[in-house]
């Protein structure tokens, strides 16, 4: 479904509540960070009632600034866009905990919105500087986590309690018992590679695959990759190619 949104602001006794933008990348709600959390969520309900479904099925990108979104807040408003049947996309929070927040509830986060690259041509035309990969030589212990924008290359072993969060692909020299998302927040294409797969949790952009009583069990160590086919995460015999 291909929407043509206008951009509309929702206003209550001249304060804006939300807004909804049609960007290139996506539908986006950008919420007020200043207003009443309660009016911006009735101003949400309204919003979407008066659409009569316009949103359904339509994937979202939910913007909430500078707020510091409490839990019941955001369940609140989650409920309300699940019954309307918006697919939401990943979110975006200026702060560190509301990320932190939408991360645990299993919404894909970031600091910033992703500029498509229509809209990207005219605010930043040249490639970024930073670096693409980030290469660790040791182990990571229990409480220990690696957070990355780009792909990760870690030789040694990731155990139990440990996490790496990486915005492109994570290989593993080692075992792998910890938790990974590679391609965070969004992008299904990013793969995880490991000489022994044993993850407790494994997510591929917006997906996300637990590892079920019995398969954490010693089995034959052989190199494998974690990749998603068919909107779910599958893990095969690593042939020496991605």
């Amino acid at each position: 479904m291909r929407l043509t949104v206008k951009d509309f602001v929702l206003r209550e006794r001249g304060v804006e509540l939300f807004t909804i933008k049609g960007l290139k990348s996506g539908t986006t709600f950008l919420f007020d960070d200043r207003a009443s959390f309660p009016e911006v969520i009735h101003a949400v309900e309204e919003e979407l009632a008066r659409a009569k479904g316009f949103f359904r099925d339509s994937p979202v990108v939910l913007h909430f600034g500078e707020r510091n979104l409490q839990k019941d807040e955001w369940r609140q408003l989650k409920e309300i866009l699940h019954r309307e049947g918006l697919l939401l996309r990943y979110a975006v929070a200026a702060t560190e905990k509301s990320r932190d927040l939408l991360y645990r509830e299993g919404l894909p986060v970031r600091e910033e919105l992703i500029v498509a690259a229509q809209e990207k041509k005219t605010v930043q035309p040249e490639a970024p500087e930073y670096p693409t990969a980030l290469y660790l030589r040791r182990s990571l212990r229990s409480g220990q986590k690696h957070v990355f924008n780009g792909d990760v290359v870690l030789v040694g072993d990731v155990n139990q309690g440990a996490e790496i969060i990486a915005g492109g692909d994570t290989i593993v020299f080692g075992t792998l018992r910890g938790v990974v998302h590679a391609g965070y927040p969004d992008n299904p294409s990013a793969v995880v590679v490991a000489l022994n797969l044993m993850p407790l949790q494994l997510r591929i952009g917006p997906y996300i695959a637990c590892a079920e009583e019995g398969q954490l069990n010693p089995r034959a160590q052989r190199p494998e990759v974690a990749r998603v086919k068919d909107e779910r995460i599958i893990i095969e015999p690593y042939q020496g190619k991605l």
